[in-house]
């Protein structure tokens, strides 16, 4: 899943001419604005819902993706999603309120939309600029279903360079994604550095979550920046 990310460019509008940082700075400025977006969803959804939220696709959040800068393949940007399926109904309202002041106390702008009636309803808090770039809460009544996704603007930098020291290696080996957590939790830390060696295993070969998940605390250090 993290090679595949790589591989994908999304297009997206211009950051403006800043030069791109390159070597431990590319890294620390990558590391920076991962933290930065992240966090703002995390406080999201730990106020919709102060439990386990899956890590959705594979979206961890901390993928370098290859994006376009006026025109040109040259920035980076991350894909986060995480889902819950609570036990009890939704409170469509109550989320709706919670997902708002979440976006507007991290100085996001948010906004509400809502499509269908019944089963077929769908109700999306958007939540733009901040941190966040773009962030999307949306709340399918009819699946029991609440999903979080966001994606930050295009960085400029070198996403495949990004990634291979994100992997701690040129490319992401093989089975990089299965040391992203399965999970979000009240106890989640931000994470940016996943090597070969010393990062826990999350999920299994099968792609099924490992139960129970690793707890720890002593995540490998990246030695870029100092």
């Amino acid at each position: 899943m993290a090679a595949a990310a790589v591989g994908l460019v999304m297009t997206m509008t211009s950051c403006g001419t800043t030069s791109a940082p390159e070597g431990d700075a590319l890294y620390r400025d990558g590391e920076k604005n991962y933290v930065a977006y992240s966090t703002v969803m995390h406080s999201v959804i730990m106020a919709i819902h102060e439990g386990d939220w899956a890590v959705d696709q594979g979206s961890f959040g901390a993928s370098p993706i290859p994006c376009r800068i006026d025109g040109d393949v040259s920035g980076y940007t991350f894909s986060w999603a995480r889902v819950l399926e609570p036990a009890e109904e939704i409170d469509v309202e109550a989320v709706v309120a919670a997902a708002t002041a979440a976006f507007e106390d991290a100085g996001v702008e948010a906004s509400t939309t809502r499509f269908g009636e019944g089963d077929r309803q769908e109700v999306n808090i958007v939540g733009t600029g901040g941190d966040v770039g773009r962030g999307v809460v949306t709340i399918r009544p009819g699946r029991n279903q609440i999903s979080a996704t966001a994606m930050p603007g295009c960085i400029p930098g070198d996403a495949a360079a990004l990634s291979d020291m994100v992997f701690g290696g040129e490319l992401a080996y093989d089975g990089a994604s299965l040391r992203f957590p399965a999970f979000e939790g009240p106890n989640w830390q931000p994470r940016f550095y996943f090597p070969e060696e010393g990062s826990p295993v999350y999920y299994n070969e099968d792609g099924s979550p490992v139960e129970p998940q690793p707890t720890t605390t002593a995540f490998p250090v990246a030695p870029y920046g100092g």
